[in-house]
């Protein structure tokens, strides 16, 4: 399990953030279940996206800046049912809107790059009690992706490049 992408660790979270969350759900007058749904959602998320190279198996890795900016970690590889994707990961930062539960997720560096690939932009929606993201990632040949949080590591293991921290890439 080393320093791999992991599940989340809500240990390091600031603060700060938290009662400014908190000032936020209370001041939308949400409560329980709502209040959780207006928060990022950070963790680690996983699933599968499809582009040109076929279905590819996606391990998103979310950490919250504040209560509507994210920083995540796009870790993909291949599927059983297409074995020939590599494995490769990029750095991203965006915005989350507790309001509509969107998420805007851009590329900003490349942490593994396999020779070919282009990196890709995210949009999606926090489904429902928080327990699916779904949406369109916004590149050649794209379509959608599906993800659920997750409290097991990828497999396989993101290489050294991907590796994570609590507060983001290591690198």
């Amino acid at each position: 399990m080393d320093e791999m992408i992991r599940p989340p660790r809500y240990i390091g979270m600031a603060s700060s953030m938290i009662r400014a969350a908190a000032a936020v759900g209370l001041a939308a007058g949400l409560t329980g279940t709502a209040f959780a749904a207006a928060l990022p959602p950070v963790g680690l998320w996983q699933g599968r996206y499809k582009c040109a190279q076929g279905q590819t198996a996606l391990a998103l890795q979310i950490t919250a800046t504040s209560p509507t900016r994210v920083h995540a970690v796009f870790y993909f590889h291949a599927l059983a049912s297409n074995p020939h994707v590599p494995q490769g990961c990029f750095s991203m930062q965006g915005r989350f809107d507790p309001a509509t539960r969107r998420l805007h997720l851009s590329p900003i560096r490349w942490l593994s790059q396999p020779p070919f690939y282009v990196w890709t932009g995210l949009s999606g929606t926090v489904g429902a009690g928080g327990t699916v993201l779904t949406g369109t990632i916004q590149g050649p040949a794209c379509t959608g992706f599906a993800l659920k949080p997750s409290a097991t590591l990828p497999v396989p293991p993101a290489p050294p490049a991907c590796r994570m921290d609590q507060n983001g890439p290591t690198v």
